[in-house]
């Protein structure tokens, strides 16, 4: 079992695999989701974890299933 760090982590880091698969910045991300590009930073880097509902707008705003960000 992963612990809520080591899940943090690995969010962070397939958020941002996908982010720059699609050729997307920070502050672009920010803008679609409704966030700002120090929030979406933030997730990326591990400094926060991200609730639910954040976490399906990135989705969202990257054209990816919910599970998706799941994936590593």
């Amino acid at each position: 079992m992963l612990t809520k760090q080591e899940l943090s982590i690995k969010i962070g880091n397939r958020i941002k695999q996908l982010r720059k698969d699609k050729n997307i910045s920070q502050a672009e991300l920010g803008r679609l989701c409704g966030r700002d590009k120090q929030h979406i930073e933030l997730i990326e880097n591990h400094k926060v974890s991200a609730n639910t509902y954040t976490l399906y707008t990135i989705a969202t705003a990257l054209e990816v299933e919910f599970i998706e960000l799941f994936k590593f």
